[in-house]
């Protein structure tokens, strides 16, 4: 079956991070209260332009703006959308 963009969302940032493993059901989950910080935000920024394809936008570069799985998935989709980048 073919990963969502969500479940590799999930996906990386556990194999990212090491010790951060969310569900589906933890999207709305504060990263940076899980344990996430400015290193392992890195990681993670790094490891989902290499899964996607695609570039965050600067804007979004900061744990503040993507401090949520669903707020990653969002800009992630949106980003997909407008570069053709690879989807899950």
């Amino acid at each position: 079956m073919k990963e969502t963009v969500a479940d590799t969302v999930l996906r990386v940032i556990g194999e990212a991070t090491g010790t951060i493993h969310l569900t589906s059901e933890q999207m709305e989950e504060d990263l940076p209260a899980l344990g996430m910080d400015s290193i392992l935000f890195i990681r993670v920024v790094v490891a989902l332009e290499e899964a996607f394809s695609i570039e965050i936008p600067d804007e979004y570069l900061l744990m503040t703006e993507l401090n949520t799985a669903s707020k990653i998935v969002d800009v992630i989709s949106a980003q997909i959308g407008k570069t053709g980048g690879r989807g899950a």
